[in-house]
């Protein structure tokens, strides 16, 4: 055996704790963990339940939906979600000192209880009428996911990945 494999086995002593710690500061210092990242990622681990479908994200690119009312630019952007059972197309507006507005249409168009997960904490609730519009108003922007609940059986939910408001 040589040198490297006979060091190789041997425990981490307090001179191989030292290099590490230097190994991490030179990359704490060329590529430092972006800021909020620790939460963002729990935030999306943090299912409830993991037998839930997962519905694949879309975006419509935002530059193709600006626009300008009046003075004020209005921002828009439609995010389609596709799972097996349901289909839910999103748009989010932008809007000034109103915040931010949801609206959402499932297809197909049922009665569903609709949950938005917020990452500041907390959730609301809306129910998709008949035709399977929900929408939700006053939203602050950050990291959000939605739950859709069928109502006969609300064990078994549709949820979207993470995406931002």
């Amino acid at each position: 055996m040589d040198d490297e494999e006979t060091l190789a086995d041997q425990p981490l002593d307090d001179a191989d704790a030292a290099m590490l710690h230097l190994v991490r500061e030179a990359y704490d210092a060329s590529d430092p963990v972006p800021a909020g990242l620790v939460d963002r990622v729990r935030f999306a681990l943090a299912l409830e339940a993991m037998f839930e479908e997962v519905a694949a994200m879309t975006r419509t690119p935002t530059d193709a939906l600006a626009v300008r009312s009046g003075s004020t630019a209005v921002r828009t952007q439609t995010l389609t979600f596709s799972a097996e059972r349901l289909t839910a197309m999103v748009s989010v507006t932008r809007s000034g000192a109103e915040g931010l507005r949801l609206d959402g249409w499932l297809a197909p168009p049922t009665l569903r209880r609709v949950v938005l997960r917020l990452q500041a904490g907390g959730e609301r609730r809306a129910t998709a009428d008949e035709e399977g519009r929900f929408g939700f108003h006053g939203l602050a922007e950050g990291f959000a996911q939605l739950r859709f609940f069928d109502e006969e059986d609300p064990r078994n939910a549709v949820v979207t990945p993470v995406f931002q408001l």
